[in-house]
């Protein structure tokens, strides 16, 4: 007789007690969304494109070995050539204490003075992640919770070569290269055409395998030449057999407008079979 189940919406969860719960894996990932998350945010703030390749990013603390087995992770999600490390982390940003004066008027009324003094001063120490101790002798007080904030905040430095931010859990600095070669722009213009490219397969509903003869034009000698050098990563990219840049109409069953950062872009598309 077979045993039939009445539905899986009335069955117990299996038990997965048994899995190892890999604690330090998954520290260790969110370790690497926040580094890719704030270098994608300086990105934003810096106005480059995700599809402008940059030189590197250095994750600057004592654990950023951690994100050693994760560095192409970082590398393809934030488009850096190469990610590397480095411990010491003093010369580039100190911690400061920002204090919630609004909400301790009330209650250290008469010490406000004495705290304001020794935040400058440094003289405070931290206690746990949610309380400090600050000031000395008769004028010390603990502060705790939302009455404080330790932030990570980094020194002068080379704005035109390096953009630099902290993570929220202070404790490590993202270092973004942010200083663009032509080599790089090159690059960059290579993976817009690729992009726009693989959207015009799209909108002609080619299938994902079908193979192409490819022609380019544009008004910016800039986007033929990248398209020149570039001809054998975006053939590769785009499943073209052939790419040929023109000087003059396109000729071909689909034909595309599109619009570059650096310009137009006219795709001419025609299929192998």
């Amino acid at each position: 007789m077979i045993n039939r189940k009445i539905s899986v919406h009335l069955q117990d969860f299996p038990d997965v007690s048994f899995f190892n719960d890999e604690q330090q894996l998954v520290a260790d990932m969110d370790l690497v969304r926040a580094v890719c998350s704030v270098a994608l945010s300086i990105r934003d703030n810096k106005n480059l494109r995700v599809r402008l390749p940059l030189n590197s990013l250095t994750v600057i603390g004592k654990n950023a070995a951690r994100i050693l087995p994760f560095t192409e992770i970082i590398s393809e999600e934030v488009n850096v050539r190469s990610v590397a490390i480095k411990e010491e982390i003093s010369d580039l940003a100190e911690l400061k204490l920002q204090i919630n004066f609004k909400k301790i008027g009330a209650k250290y009324g008469a010490k406000i003075k004495e705290i304001t003094l020794a935040a400058k001063e440094g003289k405070w120490q931290k206690i746990s992640d949610n309380e400090i101790e600050i000031a000395t002798g008769e004028n010390c007080v603990k502060l705790v919770d939302d009455e404080f904030e330790i932030k990570l905040t980094t020194k002068n430095n080379d704005e035109k070569k390096f953009a630099i931010a902290a993570l929220p859990t202070n404790d490590c600095l993202i270092q973004l290269d942010i200083e663009i070669t032509k080599d790089l722009e090159d690059e960059g213009i290579a993976r817009d055409i690729v992009r726009a490219v693989q959207q015009n397969r799209k909108d002609a509903d080619l299938n994902i395998s079908d193979h192409i003869k490819l022609q380019i034009f544009s008004t910016n000698p800039r986007i033929l030449e990248v398209a020149k050098s570039f001809e054998n990563y975006i053939k590769a990219q785009v499943l073209a057999d052939d790419l040929h840049c023109v000087t003059e109409k396109i000729s071909a069953k689909f034909s595309f407008e599109n619009k570059l950062d650096d310009g137009d872009l006219i795709v001419g598309i025609t299929t192998n079979s």
